[in-house]
């Protein structure tokens, strides 16, 4: 049975003396380590970690329980299609960064400095930046705040101005919709 083994054997055939050189590249071929793709390391790239599906449950599980006005300032301020559950799931989840740090962000500047800063800050706060800032003050305080913003900045500025420095905002509710929009 041996002998049957043997001739079945794959034989190496060795290289003629002349063709040392090639024989040489060959070798250097054999030990050059072969590249993988990235592909052919680790899981696949449709799959999801474990640790992804949980945050993203969990994070439904933090807006299916938030309030409906809420959820719709985090729909406005996300960019989300709506203001439910799988929408605003997706809107925070895929988002890199939370506007309304931002919007927090810009008020503190404005509240703590003084009058010319702060209209120096408004006014040169994008219209992005300036809707996401009346989002958070008309929803966290109690003061009264035009409903459209005008377009030129200055004017925007000059109209935002007392009310935005004014506004006493509800932190605690500020806090919460901070970790609602964290990943």
């Amino acid at each position: 049975m041996t002998d049957q083994l043997a001739d079945e054997a794959p034989t190496l055939e060795t290289p003629p003396e002349d063709s040392h050189a090639d024989a040489e590249g060959a070798t250097a071929q054999a030990k050059a380590p072969t590249r993988r793709s990235a592909r052919g390391k680790g899981r696949s790239p449709g799959r999801t970690s474990r640790a992804s599906v949980r945050r993203i449950a969990e994070k439904a599980e933090e807006i299916v329980d938030t309030d409906g006005s809420t959820r719709q300032l985090v729909a406005d301020l996300t960019g989300a299609a709506s203001s439910g559950v799988a929408d605003l799931t997706t809107a925070i989840m895929e988002a890199k960064r939370t506007p309304v740090e931002a919007a927090v962000a810009d008020l503190t500047i404005i509240q703590d400095g003084s009058i010319p800063e702060a209209v120096v800050h408004l006014v040169g706060m994008s219209k992005d930046e300036l809707k996401a800032l009346h989002q958070l003050v008309s929803t966290f305080s109690d003061v009264a705040l035009p409903e459209k913003i005008p377009a030129k900045s200055t004017d925007a500025a000059l109209v935002l101005v007392d009310p935005v420095r004014s506004a006493q905002i509800d932190e605690a509710a500020v806090d919460r919709l901070v970790r609602l929009l964290a990943k």
